[in-house]
C-alpha cells in the first residue's frame, strides 16, 4: 500500500476546511481497511475514517495521524436486500433501488455522504432515519477486530448511534427494502430534492450544524413567553434548531470566513476563506446566544476533529 504524507484534508470535506495529515491512504475494499489498520497499530498512528467528508470538521491544524479514505462502493442487491459498503454514496443506492422498484429510502433523498456516515449519525428526515432500513452493520471494534451487530444493539436515537460513543469504523451494511409504488417514491424524492435546493444554501458547508430538539426535552412555557409558537412543531415533536437561530435574528452572522447562512439558519457557510477556528467559534456564538435567550443547549450534529 502507498501511504501519502502531508495531505490537506480540506480537498476530502465538504466544507473545503481542514489542515494536513500525518499520512493518507484511499481504500477500495476490506481487505484493504485491514491492512492500513495493520499499518496503523505497527507504527502507532491515531486513525481517523473519512466517507464523503460532509457532517466533519476537521481542525487547521489537521490530524496527527493515519487519515483513511474509505472507498467501499461494493453495493449488491438481492431481492429487497441490499448489501451496501460504508463508501457508497446516499444517492446512489436510492437510484439503485428505485431502479429495482424497491422503496423505503426516500426520505434519504438530498442528504449528502455515505452509509457509513448515515448510519453513524443515524440521518433521516420526517421522523424516519437509517436505523429504519438497517438490518446488520458490519464493522471493527476499538481492538479493530471485525465484528456485526444487529439494529437493537446500536443504541440508536436521534442523530446518534454507538457508532458516535466508541471508535467504531463502519465496513458495510445490509438494509432491507420493500417493493412499492415507484412512481410515487419517485415523485417524493424530486419534491424532496427540489425543496432541499430551494431553501439551502449551495455554498461549501458541512450541513446542519446542530441537532433539532426533542418538544419534551425543553420549557415550553418559556419558548413561548419568548413568542416562539411550539405547536407547529408538534407533529414530529422537534423544534429546529435553525428556526431558533432565525428567531434570533443571527441569519448572516459572520466571523471570518464562516457564516451563518442566509438561506438557512442551521447552517454555517465557507464564504471563501473560512478556517475551522471561524467555524467553532461561530458554533459557540450560536451556542450561547440560544442558551442566553431561550435556556436550552443546542448539541452539535456536526463530528468535530479539533
Amino acid at each position: 500500500m502507498k501511504f501519502k504524507k502531508n495531505i490537506a484534508l480540506s480537498k476530502y470535506t465538504t466544507f473545503q476546511i481542514g489542515g494536513p495529515t500525518d499520512y493518507f491512504i484511499e481504500v477500495k475494499n476490506i481487505d484493504e481497511v485491514l491492512e492500513a489498520v495493520k499499518w496503523a497499530k505497527e507504527n502507532k498512528q491515531n486513525i481517523l475514517p473519512l466517507g464523503g467528508g460532509s457532517n466533519i470538521v476537521i481542525s487547521d491544524q489537521g490530524f496527527r495521524g493515519l487519515v483513511i479514505k474509505l472507498g467501499l462502493d461494493r453495493l449488491e442487491i438481492r431481492g429487497e436486500t441490499a448489501t451496501a459498503g460504508a463508501g457508497v454514496v446516499v444517492s446512489y443506492l436510492i437510484n439503485q433501488t428505485l431502479d429495482r422498484d424497491l422503496v423505503g429510502l426516500e426520505f434519504m433523498a438530498g442528504i449528502p455522504g455515505t452509509v457509513g456516515g448515515a448510519i453513524r449519525g443515524n440521518a433521516g428526515t420526517y421522523g424516519q432515519s437509517m436505523a429504519d432500513v438497517l438490518t446488520e452493520v458490519r464493522f471493527l471494534d476499538e481492538k479493530y477486530e471485525l465484528r456485526s451487530m444487529k439494529p437493537s444493539e446500536a443504541l440508536f436515537q436521534y442523530r446518534h448511534s454507538i457508532f458516535k460513543e466508541k471508535k467504531y469504523l463502519i465496513l458495510e451494511a445490509d438494509l432491507e427494502f420493500k417493493k412499492g409504488d415507484i412512481d410515487a417514491a419517485r415523485k417524493l424524492v424530486d419534491e424532496r430534492l427540489k425543496y432541499r435546493q430551494d431553501t439551502q444554501p449551495h455554498q461549501p458547508s458541512a450541513g446542519c450544524i446542530f441537532k433539532n430538539l426533542n418538544l419534551t426535552d425543553v420549557d415550553v412555557t418559556k419558548l413561548q413567553a419568548k413568542g416562539i409558537d411550539t405547536t407547529q412543531f408538534e407533529k414530529f415533536q422537534k423544534i429546529p434548531a435553525g428556526y431558533l437561530i432565525d428567531h434570533l435574528g443571527l441569519k448572516g452572522k459572520t466571523i471570518g470566513g464562516a457564516q451563518i447562512s442566509e438561506k438557512h439558519a442551521n447552517y454555517i457557510v465557507n464564504t471563501g476563506q473560512a478556517t475551522a477556528d471561524d467555524v467553532i467559534t461561530l458554533i459557540s456564538f450560536i451556542k450561547q446566544q440560544i442558551r442566553d435567550e431561550y435556556g436550552v443547549q443546542l448539541q452539535e450534529e456536526v463530528q468535530l476533529i479539533i
